[in-house]
């Protein structure tokens, strides 16, 4: 989720950091009927990376790498959020069909999913042979957070917030178009991938997704709400109510945590992740109470014939076996 802050105000904020995060609510808004689908001249302008399969890649377990992040390293971002499947190193089965999902209904073939995973080398193929975005990126703020990468890498440090330069975790690299991930929560997973998809639905890719983020300051807020926003959406797409309600109480914090540290660094994060816990729940609650009503049956049954279509089935119960015939 890109929990790695640089103070960048004063304590004097922290307070309003817990506004801020409070008035998180209006950023990620309620699911309405049009989810929309990346436009199709991205999609068909997606390059083909050699050797890529398969898409969704898991990594091979260790044991005392992942058990020392998961269980200590990693404990801040735990407790911040209030989740134990941040940096969980673990990959659920219905948590992976449901990403396989969203990346077949917006057609996402280019991107890679890396869970659980350290592949330096394989990262700086990609990097090498992503030509949407422009070299001058590439070799310059890609090669350096490559360095990052290599050095600090997620799979152990990921979660450690509080500790200046070291901490990352989840999250979308745009120099390789690779989604790496290390925590099962699906909030998690599909706000990733979100980011995936706003680069996706970009035209130059380096000056319009990647340059703002780094000199425009608060820009970042923008794109996390959108990849937040599109995974709650895609979760009411697809008709899954109860893991939309839970993703308010993952995504909701995580954004918190970005509004405080602008406002007032690490100081601000603890409180930030307060108001968004707040926010989360009163957004929670608001969606339990109108998922309903009749407007709700009716604005489902509205939803785009390509929702439908992703939609998981419901389960149907066995049919009960016929009496027997009377014994003669």
């Amino acid at each position: 989720m890109g929990l790695t802050f640089r103070s960048i105000g004063g304590f004097v904020g922290t307070g309003f950091a817990v506004v801020g995060a409070a008035l998180c609510a209006g950023c990620v808004s309620s699911p309405p009927n049009n989810y929309r689908l990346p436009a199709e001249r991205f999609v068909e302008a997606q390059i083909e990376f050699p050797n890529a399969a398969p898409q969704i890649e898991r990594g091979r377990p260790i044991a005392l790498v992942d058990g020392l992040n998961h269980y200590v390293l990693s404990l801040p971002a735990k407790l911040v959020l209030w989740n134990w499947r941040v940096q969980d190193h673990r990959m659920e089965p219905d948590g992976e069909a449901l990403l396989q999902r969203y990346l077949e209904l917006n057609r996402m073939t280019a991107v890679k999913v890396r869970h659980n995973a350290y592949a330096p080398l394989d990262e700086f193929r990609r990097l090498r042979q992503n030509t949407e975005v422009g070299a001058g990126y590439r070799y310059t703020f890609g090669i350096l957070g490559l360095l990052y990468y290599t050095i600090v890498p997620d799979r152990l440090f990921g979660g450690l917030i509080g500790v200046p330069y070291i901490g990352g975790g989840d999250h979308f690299n745009p120099f390789s178009n690779t989604i790496n991930v290390f925590s099962s929560d699906p909030a998690i997973l599909l706000h990733e991938a979100g980011h995936a998809k706003d680069y996706l639905n970009r035209r130059l890719k380096g000056t319009t997704f990647i340059l703002p983020r780094i000199v425009i300051p608060g820009w970042v807020f923008a794109q996390e709400a959108r990849a937040s926003a599109d995974a709650v959406r895609f979760l009411d797409c697809v008709r899954e109510p109860e893991r939309e309600l839970a993703a308010y109480g993952t995504l909701f914090p995580a954004y918190g945590t970005y509004i405080g540290g602008f406002v007032a660094g690490l100081l601000g994060i603890v409180p930030g992740a307060i108001g968004g816990h707040i926010a989360g729940e009163v957004r929670e609650r608001k969606r339990t109470s109108g998922q309903q009503t009749p407007e709700e049956q009716v604005r489902l049954a509205q939803l785009p014939e390509f929702c439908v279509a992703f939609a998981v089935a419901p389960e149907v119960p066995p049919a009960e076996p016929p009496p027997a015939p009377p014994a003669e």
